[in-house]
């Protein structure tokens, strides 16, 4: 059953989506990220389309018209919430940090002191962030969660090992663990959830014996991918969504490998895929089947979507574009969803979303009842 956290955060992003509901499949533009701005990996942009990322060795925002630079030392900026909070790794000391209501918080400092390096890699609407640790010696990598102050380690599957990339708004934590299974130099890693203490184990597609989380949204549903064989039978990896208890494979654009990179509350998955003809594609899961980016993107001649790295409540698309062989070729790019056909009147669909909160409430009420 739905959780009325998740009923509501879904609620509440399809009156934001309103503006731009059409009926038909969705359409983008693409807006090119300022050369020389470098957008974090996991979790840069928030739901008003502003991204963080790093700019001439600094953290800084792009707002889509102009890059914010911010009152930090060197540093790398990696996720930021709504209310443009911040978090990220301070160059000179390889420390993690979050900017919190423009106040500097060392989140190093509340760390094991075995722990010699650290990245916050995300942070939500609450302030939490999640990201790693690493000793200087003797000891594993070990993911954490940092809120209300305070950081505790998130733990492994028997073996040594934890990484924590993401998390939603109800510091639900997702990333990979080790089990304690394979080799000392290959160990076997399952994507995991950490919640309130306690940690559950994702599994594998199939027979696949790694598996690896990337985002989660308020609903609970976590993505990434996952080997479907053990590796020396085969090393096809496909993208997966976790709902219900369960895994599901995506599939892909007709190649080999697959990887879901980010999921938003409405359930719209991204992340990309080699096609038939082995170029890595970006594609969109919208509860059916993947569909490649770039047949639903007006691009400029020559280029074309390679990579989706992360996606809003709004449907706005963070993605890399190509028009070349070579890195060098290669410009990130912000898809911004428009409709496809006339847009019907906003009045009917802020009513239907309306409706839709009202008779959630109902529902709360007489379960509670």
């Amino acid at each position: 059953m739905i959780s009325r956290e998740c009923f509501f955060a879904a609620a509440l992003a399809l009156l934001a989506a309103c503006p731009l509901a059409a009926w038909a499949d969705p359409q983008y533009t693409v807006t090119f990220v300022p050369p020389g701005f470098e957008p974090g990996p996991f979790d840069a942009m928030n739901n008003a389309g502003r991204v963080v990322g790093t700019y001439q060795d600094h953290a800084a925002i792009w707002d889509g018209s102009g890059i914010l630079t911010l009152n930090l030392p060197p540093s790398l900026g990696r996720g930021i919430n709504d209310h443009m909070d911040i978090s990220g790794v301070e160059r000179r000391n390889g420390t993690a940090f979050a900017l919190i209501g423009g106040n500097f918080i060392d989140i190093h400092a509340t760390l094991p002191s075995l722990y010699y390096t650290s990245d916050g890699y995300a942070i939500n609407n609450r302030g939490s962030v999640a990201g790693i640790a690493d000793p200087f010696a003797d000891e594993a990598v070990r993911g954490f969660l940092y809120r209300n102050g305070q950081s505790e380690l998130v733990p492994t599957l028997g073996g040594d090992f934890s990484f924590a990339i993401n998390l939603n708004n109800n510091d639900a934590v997702v990333g990979w663990a080790s089990t304690g299974q394979g080799s000392v130099n290959d160990p076997f890693t399952h994507a995991i959830i950490y919640h309130d203490g306690s940690l559950q184990d994702l599994g594998t597609l199939g027979t696949g014996q790694r598996s690896f989380g990337f985002d989660i949204n308020d609903c609970g549903w976590a993505v990434g991918y996952s080997f479907i064989q053990p590796e020396e039978l085969s090393a096809s990896v496909h993208p997966f969504l976790f709902r219900d208890g369960k895994m599901m494979d995506l599939g892909t654009l007709g190649g080999d490998f697959g990887e879901a990179r980010a999921i938003n509350n409405l359930g719209l998955v991204v992340g990309d895929s080699l096609n038939a003809e082995g170029l890595l594609t970006a594609f969109i899961w919208k509860g059916d089947k993947l569909v490649d980016l770039n047949t639903l993107t007006a691009l400029p001649a020559g280029w074309r979507l390679e990579s989706a790295m992360d996606i809003n409540d709004k449907g706005q698309i963070l993605g890399t574009a190509c028009n070349g062989p070579n890195p060098e070729d290669c410009a990130r790019v912000r898809l911004d969803l428009v409709s496809a056909v006339p847009e019907p009147s906003p009045a009917p669909m802020l009513a239907a979303g309306m409706g839709l909160l009202a008779w959630g409430r109902r529902r709360m009420r007489r379960r509670t009842a």
